[in-house]
């Protein structure tokens, strides 16, 4: 039996690189290669730090899919997971590679770029700041404003610890009572510094009362 199989072993084994040559380029056909932006989510920030400026929010992601898989494939489905769990106080640089990218079954990557991302960290803190309305024009002459009302009148909000302890108040987005002539409640954002944000209220109410001069 040995000595069948070892007849003609040249042409079998040149049979079976054929095979896999062929195999190879069927396999290859099948296949199709994207580029495109992908989202960067920044996770494992220690609770006592927070991140300083505007992060980069995409890097381009070049990818490979089975036609099954590139038939269906979003780039919403491809995101880039960044960890700061060893992130230091100060710049960071931060290698990237094919194992932060998070693709659907049958997508591998092929390239990330940039392979680096620069993110700056500072010391956390956390504070109480009054809400300080902002108001914009100016009501009719023969009315007059009255009291202006925020609620709720503070706000916790989190960020860099040498910005927040430097402030006392915070403004809201301006309300604008051109032309008002009776009294309104607006919802408006808060007028924050980069990398504050709030922790628990997005928006306050304003009330801005009007008075009919007599």
């Amino acid at each position: 039996m040995m000595a069948a199989l070892a007849r003609n072993w040249e042409l079998k084994l040149l049979a079976v690189i054929l095979a896999v040559v062929v195999w190879f380029f069927v396999v290859s056909a099948n296949r199709s290669q994207f580029g495109f932006g992908a989202s960067v989510e920044y996770v494992g920030l220690e609770p006592g730090m927070v991140l300083v400026g505007t992060p980069r929010e995409a890097v381009d992601v070049q990818v490979e899919a089975a036609r099954w898989a590139a038939a269906r494939l979003a780039p919403a489905d491809v995101r880039v997971r960044v960890d700061l769990s060893r992130a230091r106080e100060g710049d960071n640089t931060l290698q990237l590679s094919a194992g932060d990218v998070q693709a659907p079954a049958g997508v591998s990557v092929v390239r990330v770029s940039p392979n680096w991302l620069r993110v700056a960290v500072a010391t956390a803190a956390t504070r109480a700041l009054r809400v300080v309305p902002r108001l914009r024009g100016s009501p009719p002459a023969d009315v007059q404003l009255g009291r202006v009302v925020v609620e709720p009148a503070t706000v916790q909000v989190k960020g860099p610890r040498t910005t927040i302890e430097e402030r006392a108040t915070v403004e809201t987005a301006p309300v604008d009572v051109t032309g008002l002539r009776q009294s309104v409640t607006r919802t408006v954002g808060l007028l924050l510094p980069d990398s504050v944000y709030p922790t628990t209220q997005r928006t306050v109410q304003v009330t801005v009362e009007i008075r009919r001069d007599r």
